[in-house]
Parts: C-alpha cells; structure tokens; sequence
C-alpha cells in the first residue's frame, strides 16, 4: 500500500507543479523519466495528465467556437431565383 501511496503522492505533485511552474515541472520530469521509484513515474504522470487535460480544454473550446459562428454561404453557392445553379 506504501507504494500506492508514493505513486499518487508524485502523481499530485507532477499535476500542481504543472500547472503551476510548467517550465521546472517539464525539467524534473525530464530528469526522472527513468527512475523507477513510484513517487517519480507518478511525477512524470501527473505532468503528462495535466498537459493532456489543457490540451482537451483548448480543443473544446475550439469547437465551441466553431459551432457558435454563423456560417455564412459562399457566392459560388448562392440560390439564383429559379433555385441553386446547376450544371448538367
């Protein structure tokens, strides 16, 4: 259970730090990709979930904004007064 414990006491660390010093959390993470203690795999994950969370925000935001603009037709394909322009 310890190692349990370690692995999300890092995961928490790795998320706050993230979020809140990205550029010292981007540079421990890099030193310890490859220690195999719990607390530092759990580090670099809690970096990676926060980064992946931002990335989800920023494209439905995106897609919000997308969908709320009106669309206008282009002039190409406008309707004529006998209806769309079609060339058979």
């Amino acid at each position: 259970m310890a190692e349990q414990d370690q692995l999300v006491e890092g995961f928490n660390a790795g998320y706050m730090l993230e979020k809140y010093r990205p550029e010292l959390a981007q540079q421990i993470s890099q030193a310890v990709e490859t220690v195999e203690e719990e607390f530092f795999q759990g580090f670099v994950e809690g970096c990676n979930e926060y980064i992946r969370e931002q990335s989800r925000y920023k494209l439905l935001d995106k897609l919000r904004d997308d969908l709320s603009r009106p669309t206008s037709r282009s002039k190409d394909r406008e309707m004529g007064k006998d209806g769309p322009d079609i060339d058979r």
